[in-house]
Parts: structure tokens; sequence; C-alpha cells
């Protein structure tokens, strides 16, 4: 709707109500009733919040004005387009705050900086969605900040900068300037200032430059006048961060009413347990988040000022137990300082919904939060689907049980009837008969649920293309394939290989004309490494493919099978489909999958690959870290002051090792610090892409430990491997001290 028609028309509904009544009505009286929630009492009201996560907020490019009279950026990153039915379904799981997170610069002319009426209309008819289902709606400016965003905190062209951002919540302004106390404006999102280390070590302008941008986001607000004059403003700290060093930093924008303004931060912590790009980390402790939100706590909270969480999550490491007491622990201790947290769900590792069924696929975890949001507990039920016989565990003789009692068959006894009724439907039948049977056949099937089917799709390099369900698969509309094969993908996720194990996978696949692609079993973050490929040569006739494979590598908690169908040898349009994905284990299991101590019968006389005093470091000054490394002769000392972003940009190594194929080894040191700390240590590759053959977290104390394990090279001879010890990444620990002795790796077979 055009933003001018649309106040007009709003005005003379206006003056025609006020000549009927016949009333001399202030202009704020609507404005008065709608606002009596001061920002303390919203937040209050708030509850348990969700991020509609990778949908307003994708873009698919990095030039303002690209995506012009288009919607096509929200399904760009795999997510279906928002319906009405989906916000429904939010509504009626229990979430009563929505934030819809929105990038703007696509949609933008480059000179004027007008935003076009498409994607105008179309934030608002979102936002009407959320509004409708009486939940409370948060609007921002997204991932126009960030890492690949044109809005830094910095000062080079900030000029510039302002008057882009300015005229953006102008616009947004206007456009929203009637609706009610329910929708909140929140000034930007995790805004960086472009340095080596700006997530926990920014630059000394980033802080002041974000204080300055939130008090503009103020003032343009305020000004708009309407409803905007009361309504409760969201500001963001810089990069959403929680730690002392930037909130201590923080001035809230003068304003022209009081009590209306809410702080905002990001917390994931810890953040190897939270990032899939730890996909070994699965279990948690708190020592980190509770120092993040006693520190907001103490910061704003405890003196009057209202903080919400506006994303907090976690990716799925097949570990949704561990993710649930985390996850119980955190809203209940937020809850208990007056803090709403707000689900990032970006429709894959971190979703709780499956957006195209319409389903929730974690409801455990949902309605712990749910529950613990309202200080109260939600009750896990852990009994075993299908388990009639009640012996804890689901398989044929439950079958067998089943259907001896639906046979009548004298002396048949169901232990657990509920846990018989697959179909939920209070009774049993022989449809509950069938699907036990179709639950059995699919239970070593790693690929048996549809909520891991998901897809993505590079607009920005040209492709163009949709996913959607098929019976027991999916299929891709395949409009354009952009530059590379993987620009058009779907794929399957949430899988684990275990290291030593042997897995046979298949599926049926056909296409509506010939196209040759390629498939791949492979990491599910970082660099998205391939473990087994193959190629696929598509036909108008349904193909059976089939095949077993060997897992060498360490175990990944986060793998997926990518089908790609992009680039610039498809023939478009076209559309495939794959149907009956299987991928099984047939040999193997998980004790191959980390380093054991070996027995006592094992050879280690052989000769040491690390006796020399070969030991070398690596400080990434550059990205903020600071450290001083004392060579030891038989070992390596590292004083870190400032760590730095990553884990490894603080290193203490031992390069210059060979492994050889089918060789195993045994690796033994000492280690200890000057406190607690927990940090990572790698045999891998000295170069690109620096793959890695062992990775285990250590956690180190004051007194010294001793580490052994053995593990087998799988892979084929590597005359360039290191062995390092990580000390990056660590803040606020800083500063420390760690200390590794007597390293030692022995080919003992």
């Amino acid at each position: 709707m055009n933003i001018k028609s649309r106040m007009a028309s709003i005005s003379a509904a206006a003056a025609m109500l006020v000549s009927v009544l016949s009333i001399n009505v202030g202009t704020n009286i609507e404005a008065k009733a709608d606002f009596e929630k001061n920002a303390v009492q919203t937040v209050a009201d708030m509850g348990f919040g969700w991020n509609l996560g990778n949908s307003l907020d994708s873009y698919s490019g990095t030039v303002v004005g690209s995506n012009l009279g288009s919607t096509s950026s929200e399904t760009a990153w795999g997510n279906p387009a928002t319906t009405k039915a989906m916000i429904d379904m939010v509504k009626a799981s229990g979430v009563e705050t929505v934030r819809v997170p929105v990038t703007w610069y696509e949609h933008m002319d480059p000179v004027t900086y007008k935003i076009d009426d498409v994607w105008m209309n179309r934030v608002e008819e979102v936002v009407n969605y959320v509004l409708e289902d009486d939940m409370y709606c948060i609007i921002n400016v997204h991932h126009d900040t960030g890492e690949n965003g044109w809005l830094k905190a910095n000062s080079t062209n900030l000029d510039t900068k302002k008057a882009m951002y300015t005229a953006i919540w102008e616009q947004v302004s206007a456009n929203f300037a009637d609706y009610g106390d329910k929708l909140l404006f929140e000034s930007l999102n995790e805004i960086l200032d472009g340095s080596a280390n700006q997530w926990y070590n920014p630059s000394s302008e980033a802080v002041p430059i974000t204080n300055d941008l939130n008090q503009v986001f103020v003032d343009v607000v305020r000004k708009s006048g309407g409803n905007n004059t009361q309504r409760n403003l969201i500001c963001n700290t810089y990069c959403a961060g929680a730690n002392r060093e930037i909130t201590s930093q923080v001035v809230l924008p003068k304003d022209t009413v009081s009590n209306r303004l809410i702080v905002e931060t990001h917390i994931y912590q810890p953040f190897p347990f939270t990032s899939e790009s730890y996909p070994n980390v699965t279990t948690w402790d708190s020592t980190s988040l509770d120092m993040y939100i006693d520190n907001i706590y103490n910061q704003f909270v405890k003196n009057g000022t209202p903080v919400i969480i506006g994303e907090f999550g976690c990716a799925n490491k097949n570990n949704i137990d561990q993710i649930t007491s985390w996850a119980k622990y955190y809203v209940e201790k937020c809850t208990g300082y007056g803090i709403p947290c707000i689900w990032w769900d970006n429709g894959n590792q971190y979703k709780l919904y499956n957006r195209r069924t319409l389903k929730v696929t974690e409801p455990d975890l949902l309605n712990t939060m749910i529950a613990a949001a309202k200080g109260e507990d939600y009750v896990i039920d852990t009994s075993v689907k299908g388990d009639v016989n009640g012996d804890g565990q689901f398989n044929i003789s439950d079958v067998v049980i089943l259907q001896k009692w639906l046979l009548a068959v004298p002396n048949t006894t169901l232990v657990n009837w509920k846990a018989a009724d697959l179909c939920a439907d209070e009774r049993l039948d022989v449809f509950d008969l069938i699907a036990m049977r179709q639950s059995l056949v699919s239970a070593d099937n790693l690929c048996a649920s549809e909520d891991n089917w998901n897809s993505w799709v590079d607009t920005s390099a040209g492709a163009d293309a949709e996913m959607t369900y098929t019976s027991n698969g999916v299929k891709m509309q395949v409009n354009a394939g952009g530059e590379y094969e993987w620009n058009a993908q779907f794929f399957y996720e949430g899988l684990t290989l275990e290291q030593g194990s042997t897995y046979k996978i298949s599926f049926d696949y056909k296409a509506d004309s010939k196209q040759s692609t390629s498939f791949h079993v492979m990491q599910g973050h970082d660099d998205y490494l391939p473990y087994y490929s193959g190629n696929l040569d598509w036909t108008t006739t349904a193909q059976h493919y089939e095949d077993t494979f060997e897992y060498t590598k360490a175990t990944d908690k986060v793998c997926r099978i990518g089908f790609n169908l992009g680039g610039s040898g498809v023939k478009v349009p076209f559309t495939v489909e794959v149907a009956n994905l299987s991928l099984v284990k047939v040999s193997g299991g998980s004790t191959a999958a980390t380093p054991s101590t070996p027995s006592a019968s094992v050879d280690v006389s052989g000769e040491n690959l690390c006796a020399d005093d070969n030991w070398t470091s690596w400080v990434n000054e550059e990205g903020g870290s600071s450290a001083t490394v004392e060579y030891l002769g038989d070992g390596i000392k590292i004083n870190v002051t400032s760590s730095g972003e990553e884990e490894w940009y603080i290193q203490g190594s031992y390069p210059d090792i060979t492994l050889e194929e089918g060789a195993e080894y045994q690796v033994s040191f000492d280690y200890s610090a000057d406190k607690a700390i927990s940090l990572w240590y790698h045999i891998q590759q000295n170069y690109d892409p620096y793959g890695q053959y062992i990775y285990e977290l250590l956690d180190y104390t004051t007194k010294v430990q001793h580490y052994t394990g053995t593990f087998k090279m799988s892979d084929k001879t590597d005359k360039n491997v290191i062995c390092v010890f990580n000390c990056g990444g660590a803040d606020p620990d800083v500063p420390f001290s760690v200390t590794i002795e007597n390293l030692s790796l022995v080919k003992i077979s």
C-alpha cells in the first residue's frame, strides 16, 4: 500500500468519526489508551519469544537496490514465504512475542534511499499476521549491519551511513505510525566495526558510534508523530554484546518521553556448545552463561532499564536432551531477572518449527522454554513410543504383541496401550499396527524425519529454485542454476557420522529432463567439506541409487546429505525429485570416535616423532590477540593477555610431523593452566584447508594432568602434519597461562 494514500485514508476516516460523534476528541486519546504500558511493563508482558529468522532478513547480494520490486530475497536462504497459517501455528504453540528481522538495502533506491512499496507492503503484511494474533511484534534493521552490512560502527563515510539509516527509519516510522503498542521498533541488529577482532574487542570508536546511531533512531521515530511519540523502542548494544567491556560503554539515548526505552543483547553461551562450528561440543556448563546474564542484570535491569534477549539458541548436534536442559536453565535464570528471551530460529540447525508442514519439530524443547518463561515446569514424557510391553525399547516384539491383542489372542496384555497409539486418536486399531511396522522399518534409517529437509538458493549468483515436500521425499523446481553447482541445492541435515563405521546410502531419484549433477555426504558446518560424493544422471524414469562407504574421519555430529542442482551446466527450467532417502550404519561403532587410553600391552617403544625442540607459536595481533610465549625445551608456556575472537588466533604448535596411512599412533602430553579453562588441541594438516585428524577439548586446571590417546591414520600419508594447542577465543577468561610439556607421538603399529 502506498504510504501517503494509506495515511490519508486513515486521517479521513478519523475526521469522519469525530464529525459523526460531534465530540472534540484530542488526537492522542487513542494513543494514550493503547500505550498504558511503559518499557518495564511491556517487557514484563512479552513472555517467551521466537525469531522469524532467515526470512525477511535474508539477502541475495551486497548492492543497494539490487532487488527492487521483488520479494524473492525472503526465500533466498531456504525458508518458504511466511504465511498467516505459519504465524497462527506459532501463536497456538504458546509464543507471545515474534521478532521479525528485516533487511532493507536491497529494496532501496541507491540514490534517494526510498524503500520500494512492494517490500514495505510485504513487511507490513507479515507484521499484521503477528499483531492479528495479539502477539508482540518487533521489527528492526537487520543485515544492513553485521559482517557483510553497509552500516558499520566506524567513522568511515559515517555521514552517508547516517543519512541512509535515517531514511530507513523515517519511512518505517511513517508507515507504522498509527500501529498500537504491541509493535516495537529495534534500532539495529549486530552492528560491527569492520576490524579484525570486532566481536569481543571492538575499536575505541565502535560503542560510541553505536550509541550515536541509537540516538538517531530514537530522534527519528519520535519526530514521526502519531503513536510513535510514545512507542516503546529497543536499542541494541554494539554487536548485541552482553560482556562488560561493551555494556559498560552503553549510553542510552536522550528521549522526549520517560521510561520508553529497552536494551537488547544476544547471548549464545557457552559458544562452542551453541555453535554448529564445534560439532563435538555437545555438553554445557553455566560458567560463561551466568557471567553474561549476571552482567546485563547488574548493568541495566538492576538500575531500572529493562532488557530483552533478542536472540538465543543452540544448534542441534543430535543432543536435544542437553539443549533442553541448557534452555531450561537459561530461560529460568533470565525470567528470574525479569528478562524475556526470544529464540533464534533460522529454519535449519536452530529450528523449532517446520515452516512447510506447519508443525512443531521440537515440542519438548519448546514447551520447556514456554513453561520456564512463566515460572513453571514442563514434565517431559520419557516413555518410548511403540513400547507396549514396557521394557523400555521399541522392537519387533511390541509389534507382535499389538497384533495378537488386535486379534484377541487370549492372555495378551498391553502394559502401556498409549505407547501403541501412534495415530494419536485415543483408540487402537490396524492403523496403529501399520504405523508401528513402518516406524520399525525406519528406526535404523538416519534420514527418517521429513523435518530435516532444507534448501538453499543463492540468488546473488543468479540462482532461482524452490523446494517442496512430496511423498516420503522432496522435489525442487530449478528456474536458474546460478554460477556454481551449490548455488541451488536441497539437503537432509542433522546426521551424525561415527569414525570407523560403514554406512549404506540409498534413494530413488528422477527428473522431468536429463541432467547431470552431484550429491555429497558432507559437513553441515564450517567449510562444508565432503566425506562421500556421487554423480547422478537424472532421467524421466525413476532410478535407484545405492552404495556403501566407510567413514574414517573423526566423529562429526553435524553432517548433511546435499544434492547440488545449480551451476551453468544445468539445462533450466527443470524439476527433480528424491524419495526414500536412507542412510543406515551397517557396521562399526562409536568406540572408535575419539582417542582412547591404550592398554598396557601396547608397544610404545618406537621413535617419538616430537622428540626435538621444534616448538613454534603464532599470535594474530591484527585480530586483537596478545600473548607472550616461553619455550621450555621439553614444552611451551603461553601467557595470554587478549585472546581475540577465534580459538586459532593464538597457537602453540609442533610442526613437521609425518603420519603414515594405515598406521596407529599414541599421543601423550602433560598440560596445566593457572586457572580452570577449556581449550582445543588438534592434530591436523599444516596447509590449506587444515583438515583435522584429531581434535579434542581439553579441560585445563591448575593441577598438571596427563593426556594419553591412540588414533589410526585412515587418510593418505601426510608429511606435513602439525600438533596445535589453541589458546584464542577465550575472552573474557584473560589473562591466563597454559603449559604443555613432554609431548610424545609414537607409531605403535
